[in-house]
C-alpha cells in the first residue's frame, strides 16, 4: 500500500485496512502530540485514493470487513469525494462491515446535520473524538483549537447523526496540583454530558520533539508520576 509519513490508528482498528485519505491533522498543533508533525496537512487526491483501493483488493481479497480512513481528520473533505470513497469500498469489498475515521472537532461542526446522516447511511459507522480534558483553560493551553463547548456539541451532533461515537482523554494532562484536580472535574462533567458509547483514558507520554516535552526538559511542567525524560 501506498503511505506517506508514519500512520497512526486506534488500538481498536488493528484488523481494518487503513486506507490513506488526508495526509496529517487538519489541527496539528496540540502541545502534547507528536504525531503528523513531520507532514503539511492536505487532502489526497481521489483518483489516488481510489487506485489505493484497488490495489487493496489486488493484495487483500474480498476478504475486507473494516477499513480506516487516516490520517488525523478525513471527515474534513468535501462530501462528494467522501460519499465516491465509501460508495466504492462498500462495492470493492462485499464483507465489509463498517468504515471508522478520526473526526476533528471544528471539521465535524463543518457538515450539516443532514451531511453528517448521510455519511453513516452510506456507511461511516464510527468517529473517534480526541476530547482529551473538558477544561478550556487546560485545552487553550495544549493548543487543541477547541472549546470544551465545541467538543460537546460535535459529539452530541455525531450521536445525534447515528454514530458510534468513540472518545478518548488524557490522564496526567495537567500535572499534578490544584489544575490536576480541575481537570479531572470538567473532564468527568463533559463526559456525563457526552455520554459516548465508548470511553479511552489515555495516559500523557512525555513524546520527544513536541512543545511539553521540552517544557519538561526545562522543569516548567511536572508528570504526575516522575520518570526519566528520553533524549531526542
Amino acid at each position: 500500500m501506498r503511505y506517506e509519513g508514519m500512520i497512526y490508528r486506534p488500538p481498536g482498528e488493528w484488523k481494518s485496512y487503513l486506507l490513506q485519505c488526508t495526509i496529517g491533522c487538519s489541527n496539528n498543533s496540540c502541545t502534547f502530540c507528536s504525531m503528523y508533525k513531520d507532514k503539511r496537512f492536505r487532502i489526497r487526491p481521489l483518483k489516488d485514493i481510489l487506485d489505493d483501493i484497488e490495489m487493496a483488493r489486488k493484495a487483500y481479497g474480498n476478504g475486507v470487513r473494516r477499513v480506516f480512513l487516516c490520517d488525523g481528520d478525513a471527515i474534513i473533505m468535501k462530501q462528494e469525494e467522501l460519499l465516491t470513497i465509501l460508495d466504492r469500498l462498500y462495492k470493492t469489498f462485499p464483507y465489509l462491515e463498517k468504515i471508522t475515521t478520526y473526526a476533528g472537532p471544528k471539521s465535524t461542526m463543518s457538515k450539516t446535520p443532514a451531511q453528517l446522516k448521510e455519511l453513516n447511511e452510506a456507511g461511516l459507522k464510527r468517529a473517534y473524538l480526541g476530547v482529551e480534558t473538558g477544561d478550556d483553560e487546560l485545552l487553550k493551553k495544549v493548543k487543541k483549537g477547541a472549546t470544551a463547548q465545541e467538543i460537546l456539541d460535535a459529539a452530541l451532533l455525531l450521536k445525534d447523526c447515528g454514530f458510534d461515537l468513540w472518545t478518548m482523554i488524557i490522564l496526567g494532562l495537567a500535572g499534578p496540583g490544584e489544575t490536576s484536580q480541575r481537570h479531572a472535574l470538567a473532564t468527568a462533567e463533559l463526559m456525563n454530558k457526552m455520554v459516548p458509547q465508548h470511553l479511552s483514558a489515555l495516559t500523557y507520554m512525555c513524546e520527544p520533539g513536541t512543545p511539553m516535552y521540552r517544557d519538561v526538559q526545562q522543569g516548567k511542567f511536572k508528570m504526575l508520576t516522575p520518570r526519566p525524560v528520553l533524549e531526542e
